[in-house]
């Protein structure tokens, strides 16, 4: 069953998990940076 069959072509399944975890760790990273930097400043 091909569901996305009239959607445009979409990244390989590996390249988006591989995004979407970067992306999440770059998330990560930033709210910790946000909080290390709200507790240096206390």
């Amino acid at each position: 069953m091909n569901y996305a069959a009239n959607l445009p072509e979409l990244p390989t399944n590996e390249e988006s998990k591989f995004k979407e975890t970067l992306r999440e760790n770059l998330r990560f990273f930033k709210s910790l940076f946000y909080i290390t930097k709200k507790l240096f400043m206390l």
